[in-house]
This record gives C-alpha cells, structure tokens and sequence, in this order.
C-alpha cells in the first residue's frame, strides 16, 4: 500500500461540556446549537461543514476554548484529506495555516500555546512539505503578497499567519503586524488585536491611524487607563479631534461615575468640554474642581483659556490673576495675561509681562516670539534687524530675513542676510538667499562674490553650486544680450568689447566676436574667433560652415573645403553642401589652370600631378582628361592617352577634338576597326575644315575596309 504524503495529524482532545459562566447567557443555546452540529459534522468527516459551524459559534464567544479546540481539528482533518487524497497542496497548506492560526496567534492565554506545542511542530512541519512541493517563495515580500491574496478572498485565518511571516521581516514588521490587528478585529478577538496593535505601534510610534484604532480597541475590551494615554497622544497630533474628544469624555465619565468627587477627574471633563466647544459645561466641572481641590492652579488656568476663547478678557485675566497670587512666578499664567493683554490691545503691559517669562524662562521660546512680534510691530525693518542682532536668535534674524526676502522687500532682506552672516557663518541657505537677493537687484558682482565665498566654505553644498552656476548663468545672458544690441545697432568695435568682457569665455561670446569681425569684414579675425568658438561645440555644423564660407571669400579654396567637408559631416542637410561644390569647382579650377599652364611651359611632370589632383576631386571633368591624354601621347602611352580620350567623351560633348585623338591612337596601335569608328565619329561631329577633317576623311578611306 502506498504511504501518504503527510503524516495524520492527531486531534486536540476536547472537553465536551461548555462552562456556561464563560458563555454569555444570552446566546448560549445559539453557542450550543453551532457548537453541537459542528462536532457531529466532524465525527462525519464533513471538515468544510464544521469549520463553518465553529466559527458562527466562535462569533457569539470568541473565548470559547472548545470551539477553538474544535476548529483547530477541523482544519488539521481538512489539511490531511487535500494533501494525502486529493494532491491539492495549494488548500492543504490555506487550512494549515489557518489551524497554526488558532493554535499559536489566537489564544489569549499563553499556557493555550504552551499546551498545543507538539500540534503546531506537527502542523508546522506538514506546512513545510506542502510549501515545498509547490516551490513556494518564502522571501518576506512574497509571503506579504500571499497574505494579500488570502486576506483578499476572506480566508482571514491564513492570511494572519502569513502576515505574522512577513512581520519577522523589519521592512514588513509594522505594517503586517497591523493587518493582522485588523483581521483579529473581524474574527471578534479584541483582545489579541489589541496585542498586535501595540506591536505594529512600537515599530512605528508615530503613525496616527494605528494610535487611534489602538487607542479604540483598548476602549472596547475595557483598559481604560491605556486608552485615555493613547487618545491623548493621538490628541496632540490630531489637534482637537472630535471623536478622540468624546471618547475621553466616555472614559472619564464612566470613572466620574464611580469616583464623583475626584477633583482632577472633574477637571480633565471641563477640558474635554472646552475643546468640544461647550464653554458652559466647561465652566461648571472647573467649578467642581476648583471646589474640590482650591489650590489646584491648573484649572484656574484653564478657566483662564476658557474666557479668553469666548474673548471676556476681564474674567481671564481675573483667573490669571489667582494663579499669580498663589504663585507669583507662574511663568503659564503670566504667559496666558500677556497674550490676553495683547489681545486686547494693551502691547505695552503685555511686552512687560513677556520679558518677566523670558526671564524666569530664557528658553521660553513662545514669549520670545511674542516679544518679537509686537517690538516688530513698533520697528521699521533696518530697526527690528538692529534690534534681533543684539538680542534675538540666529534662527529669528535669518527667517525675519528670509520673510522680507519672501515679501520682495530685497534691500531689507540684503541687509538682514547680512547682520546674520556677521553673527553665524554655518548656514549655506544665508550665503545663498543673499546671492539671490542680489542677483535680484542686478547686482551680480555682489551676487557672485559671495557664492564663491560659500562656495569655499560649502564645497560639496550641491545648491551652492548650483544656485552660483545659475547666476553666472543669468550674468553672462544680461551681458550677451547687451553686446547683442550693440551688434543690432550696427557698433560692432562695441560689441567685440562686450562679447571679450563676458567671462568665462563661452561658444556664445566667441561667436559674437567672430559674427562682429566677420561684419567689418576683417575675415582673418573672424575665423580666429570662429575657431574658438568651435573648441567649445565641435558638434555645431554652423561653425565650420561659417569658416569654410569665410575662406571661400578669400578663395582659400583647399581651406575652405576642408571646413565645408566637416560641416556637411555633421549634418548631410546643411547649406555648406551647395557651397561645397561651388568651393570644389573653383578649387579644382586653379589647379586646372595651372596644369594648363605647366604643360604649355612643356613641365609635363608637373602638370601631370596637377591634372591628376584635378581629377581625384572631380573624376568628371573632361579637360583634365584631355589634358593628361596629350601627356600620354607624349610620353608614347597610347593605351593610357585612348583611355582618358574616351572619358572626355564621356563627360562632355564639348570635345569632338577628342574622337581624332583617340583614332590617331587606335590607328598607332595597329587597331584599324576603332581608328576607322572614331575618325568617322569625329567627321560627323566635327564643322571646321582644317587639316585634322581633311585628314580623317583621307584616313577612312584608307580603312574603309575597316568599317564595321
């Protein structure tokens, strides 16, 4: 008989009698109606059957043991039967995960765990062979998509555990931790989502969200005093939010119940009440308070805010009052009376009673604003600088400094920029926000002079240097533009100042220069200046163009090809193509004439290098043929002279002169059948009666026989 894949997993005795006192008495008989079918479905083998069972039972008692018990069994059953009978280990190892969901994530009760240790080694082993076969990827990442998925179909059991996989990883650890919170909160386990809650907070304290579903779910299973820490937390973050608010109010209340003479308690509600907006309440359980505990000054306080919220700045500075009768140094209560004093209009008696805080609080940095605030108000710009330097931050000067700069008043902002930078030369921002403000101004040598210094000081500040490159930027396109409007004007000598003023030298100021010369038609200046430009931008066909061009004025024909050439190489459509081959007629044109030249002086050698330069620059042109031909006929190479004959013919129709020559040549050669073709190509070309028609004619006749 063939042995199973997995091992038969053993089931967890249970305890068939419920405990009533651990049943709410209101659904037992439901508990005990799923609770009974789901077991007589496992004693049938109907395993989908029982889970369902269970779990409507568990949602009417979560803490059940034996329905845990029972579906822990149910699952481990179903497991085996989809591995061992029907190979599905895709949904063996789902029930797997979901049965080591029960037996180690779920139970509140540690010794739970402890007792089912042998099962889960089991489970988790039978898992493992499943996970195996199916070439499972058991990376952090992939188990967190699996739980996804599993989350995503409601198989919320074996979604948690592969969640708890995930959670081993720091990259996963809160976020998973916290799906799993969720998903104990659908299961009805309060208590343990409470649990991974908290785990999912302390690899992530400040997320708000999780505070606040954290500080919920402690609310509901009844720890109150962890709750109210947390909804407090959530409460400095989320700045009077109402629902915080009035779950506070809850819990406070729920202990006011119980304890109704707690003066704290009855304090801790009156501010609750005054953030709800509810001043009239608020007012009555400060009462109590301050009833109950008269020396408390906190609530005094309090009811200090109170009226000055509702803007009775009498009644508040009353209150204050009684705080600094009973504690003259209160630096809270005098605090609080200068602002309603401020508030009220009365900036002098409230800049007295800021100084008193800063005094007793140098670091009190709520009343140093406050001082700031209204000295400003009194104070030009130039003055309140003046006066932050002596007695201000650094932070206050350079964002009063950075606020004038934000508003456009730029000389202000120059000046305060530069009081900070006498007090604190640490902060790049300062030396940069100054350059701006310069720059601003037009002032661009200012401007450049102190980046550089940043620049030395922050060399590896990447905005230092950036904002420096950006103003070197902007100065040299002010100055371009200003030589350009000279070179418009027509004031060339001032443009070329202009343009050689710019510094650094770029492509755009040589080219000014060079397009300057080049419009007072001093060409070899031009090119000079054409050539520099070119070693910034060697991949600018313009360039190149320009000095081809120029030298082709100055019929520097060798010169100007070479450029041409390179212009056209890089970029086949430019203009220097049709200015090339007028370059390359006229170039080759000299060298013609002076083969021409050579030749007639009888300096064949010579001229036959011409002819043959002629003709490597342009294989087509006839009378460079012609020409070398009669220097082979000279030197007695028929072969060679026939063949630059016929290439003449072939390039041009003006050479009938060119069919005698070569049936002169054919005719030397003993050759009568071509000699007789081109003799008679001649006579029919040729109009002028001289001695060679006279002679071509007698020739064929002799050759007549020749004809073909």
């Amino acid at each position: 008989m063939k042995k199973s894949f997995l091992r038969t997993v053993c089931c967890l005795a249970v305890c068939t009698i419920l405990a009533q006192s651990e049943i709410y008495a209101a659904g037992a008989a439901a508990f005990a109606e799923h609770y009974n079918a789901a077991q007589n479905f496992l004693t049938q083998n109907q395993y989908s059957s029982a889970i369902v069972e269970f779990r409507k039972a568990m949602r009417i008692n979560y803490l059940d043991n034996s329905a845990r018990i029972g579906i822990v069994n149910s699952y481990l059953a179903r497991a085996t039967h989809y591995a061992n009978i029907e190979k599905d280990y895709e949904r063996a190892a789902n029930d797997f995960r979901s049965a080591l969901f029960y037996l180690k994530m779920y139970p509140e009760n540690e010794q739970d765990v402890q007792n089912s240790i042998g099962m889960i080694q089991s489970a988790t082993g039978n898992l493992n062979q499943c996970l195996k076969v199916m070439s499972f990827d058991s990376t952090p990442s992939a188990r967190y998509k699996k739980a996804e998925e599993l989350r995503a179909i409601a198989n919320f059991p074996a979604a948690s555990y592969e969640f708890s996989k995930a959670a081993e990883s720091d990259k996963y650890t809160s976020d998973a931790n916290a799906q799993i919170a969720d998903l104990m909160k659908l299961l009805g386990n309060d208590k343990r989502a409470a649990d991974y809650y908290k785990k999912a907070l302390d690899s992530n304290p400040t997320d708000g969200v999780l505070k606040m579903k954290y500080a919920r779910t402690l609310d509901k299973i009844g720890q109150y005093d962890s709750a109210v820490n947390e909804y407090n937390d959530a409460l400095a973050n989320a700045k009077g939010d109402m629902e915080v608010l009035y779950a506070l109010e809850r819990i406070y209340l729920k202990k006011l119940a119980v304890t109704p003479n707690d003066a704290e308690l009855n304090a801790n509600i009156g501010a609750i009440k005054q953030a709800q907006g509810d001043f009239e309440s608020a007012l009555n359980y400060y009462g109590k308070a301050e009833r109950l505990d008269p020396h408390n000054v906190t609530t005094r306080i309090n009811t200090g805010t109170l009226y000055q919220q509702k803007k009775d700045y009498r009644k508040a500075i009353e209150a204050y009052d009684s705080v600094l009768t009973l504690e003259p140094s209160n630096t809270k209560a005098m605090y609080n009376k200068a602002t309603a004093l401020a508030e009220m209009g009365d900036k002098q008696t409230a800049l007295a009673l800021y100084k008193s805080v800063l005094t007793l609080e140098p670091t009190n940095n709520n009343a140093r604003e406050a001082v700031s605030e209204i000295v400003k108000e009194t104070m030009s710009p130039t003055e309140y600088i003046a006066y932050l330097t002596n007695n201000g931050t650094d932070n206050e000067l350079y964002d009063y400094s950075y606020k004038l700069h934000k508003d456009g008043k730029l000389e202000e902002a120059i000046h305060g920029y530069r009081a900070f930078l006498q007090r604190n030369q640490s902060k790049a921002d300062a030396y940069i926000n100054l350059g701006i403000c310069y720059a601003a101004k037009d002032d661009y040598g200012s401007a450049i002079t102190t980046l550089n210094v940043a620049k030395e000081k922050f060399p590896a500040n990447n905005q230092v240097l950036k904002t420096l490159k950006d103003i070197q930027g902007d100065y040299a396109s002010t100055r371009l533009a200003a030589a350009a409007t000279s070179y418009e004007n027509k004031d060339y000598k001032k443009a070329i100042q202009e343009y050689l003023a710019i510094t650094p030298a770029t492509e755009d100021t040589m080219l000014g220069v060079a397009a300057s010369y080049q419009a007072l038609n001093e060409y070899d200046n031009a090119i000079a200046y054409y050539k520099k430009a070119e070693k910034f931008n060697a991949k600018n066909s313009e360039i190149p163009y320009y000095i081809g061009y120029l030298y082709s004025e100055q019929q520097k024909w060798n010169e100007a090809e070479n450029y041409l050439k390179k212009a056209v190489e890089l970029n086949p459509n430019s203009e220097a193509k049709n200015l090339l081959s007028y370059v390359l007629q006229n170039g080759t044109l000299g060298v013609l004439n002076s083969g021409i030249d050579l030749f007639e002086k009888k300096n064949i050698t010579e001229a036959l290098s011409k002819f043959n330069e002629v003709l490597k620059k342009e294989p087509t042109n006839a009378y460079a043929y012609y020409y070398r031909g009669l220097i082979y006929d000279e030197q007695k190479q028929q072969k060679l002279a026939i063949s630059d004959y016929l290439n003449v013919l072939k390039n041009s129709k003006d050479f009938p002169i060119a069919n005698y020559m070569a049936a002169v040549d054919y005719d030397t050669l003993a050759n009568y059948k071509e000699a007789f073709k081109y003799y008679k190509k001649f006579v029919a070309e040729y109009s002028t009666d001289d001695e060679y028609l006279k002679y071509a004619k007698s020739r064929m006749k002799e050759l007549e026989q020749y004809a073909g």
